[in-house]
């Protein structure tokens, strides 16, 4: 079986040396689908041409004349006709973003299988959800993180019923546990306990609530301690007010802003919990960074992370913009023996969400779709 995976989207100014550090995720699903025996192929709009294999995957970069963000309704021929220099069982589109593209590539390779995956796209404009409908209507099947959102579609008529579905998380983590003294001599990070949040610092993963409930939980955890990394501070300013109007939590909540994805699993590693007030999420990578390094979640209750944690049997998920059921889930969660709750999250990690146990998911459904 031959696995083609096709990227349309690409970041303008990366070098080809920072091509895997940019993009983990295409590396570590594919090589871990050619460690089955897959054939694995990637084609990748770029902003140069190259070609190269490594770990046994084949990728080709391909330099075309539009730019990086291809419009949904524009035809890639440079690209599609470097595609269709050899021959393909079953394409694996990412993003729906690119539904248009994905039914050229079925209507250029008719005897080939077209699946295309989910990446936290939400349309809410009408036309673009009956366009996507129409031009995922030929193709043979879809991938989402949740059964839930991909329901959630369905009922919405974004996508046709009837095709094949398969719930897979859309990335894994390469990260791992590593000796806790180790890094938090080099991080800093004290608490009983440590929480880490990390992620964008806006509405939908809504902070102020997250802070709010700290506070309550301060009553009982006196020396616990908030650590917050971001990229987007888009609530900086209000954070940094609400911060200076509470003087508990001018002591226990420490802003750490952008850090290095390199030095990432440092700070995972010297945490205890970690925690999220998203409202929507497609899957949810810095939880699945997370709990690789067996950090108990404390995150909302929506269907990404309702999949990640075992519908809750992992950690602790709590309402949406709920401070009173952030502090309750977070005191009930902190009160459980923490070896034991870490020791559980490595095990689903390793079941369910590692690159390993995504291939072997994706590997059948593949074959599922070739058998059909």
């Amino acid at each position: 079986m031959k696995v083609t995976f096709v990227n349309y989207y690409y970041d303008e100014d990366i070098p080809i040396d920072k091509y895997f550090d940019k993009y983990p995720t295409i590396g570590g699903w594919c090589n871990a689908l050619c460690r089955l025996d897959v054939e694995v192929s990637v084609y990748h709009r770029f902003n140069k041409d190259y070609s190269f294999k490594q770990d046994g995957v084949e990728y080709f970069l391909v330099k075309d004349d539009f730019r990086k963000d291809l419009k949904w309704y524009q035809s890639p021929s440079v690209f599609h006709k470097k595609i269709s220099e050899t021959e393909h069982n079953v394409f694996h589109i990412n993003s729906f973003n690119y539904s248009y593209q994905a039914k050229l590539i079925k209507t250029e390779f008719p005897n080939a299988k077209v699946v295309i995956q989910h990446h936290a796209e939400n349309p809410r404009n009408p036309l673009k959800r009956i366009l996507t409908r129409y031009f995922s209507s030929s193709l043979d099947g879809f991938i989402f993180s949740s059964a839930e959102i991909y329901n959630e579609w369905l009922n919405k008529k974004i996508i046709p019923a009837g095709k094949k579905f398969s719930e897979i998380m859309e990335g894994s983590s390469n990260l791992t546990i590593v000796n806790r003294d180790e890094v938090i001599s080099k991080t800093r990070i004290k608490g009983k306990p440590v929480l880490l949040w990390v992620g964008r610092l806006n509405k939908n993963k809504d902070p102020i609530t997250v802070l709010l409930g700290f506070v309550k939980l301060l009553d009982d955890f006196k020396e616990a301690r908030l650590y917050m990394i971001y990229s987007d501070d888009q609530l900086k300013r209000e954070i940094l007010s609400f911060i200076g109007q509470n003087s508990l939590l001018k002591e226990s909540v420490i802003l750490l802003g952008f850090i290095d994805h390199k030095e990432i699993d440092d700070y995972y590693n010297s945490a205890d919990y970690f925690v999220l007030g998203s409202h929507y999420e497609g899957s949810g990578y810095s939880l699945v960074e997370a709990m690789s390094c067996g950090v108990i979640p404390i995150v909302t209750d929506i269907p990404a992370f309702r999949t990640i944690t075992k519908q809750g049997q992992i950690g602790g998920l709590w309402k949406c913009g709920d401070v009173s059921s952030f502090y309750k889930k977070a005191r009930e969660t902190i009160a459980r023996p923490r070896e034991v709750e870490s020791k559980k999250v490595l095990e689903t990690f390793n079941d369910n969400l590692s690159f390993s146990a995504i291939a072997n998911k994706a590997k059948f459904f593949y074959e599922r779709i070739i058998n059909d």
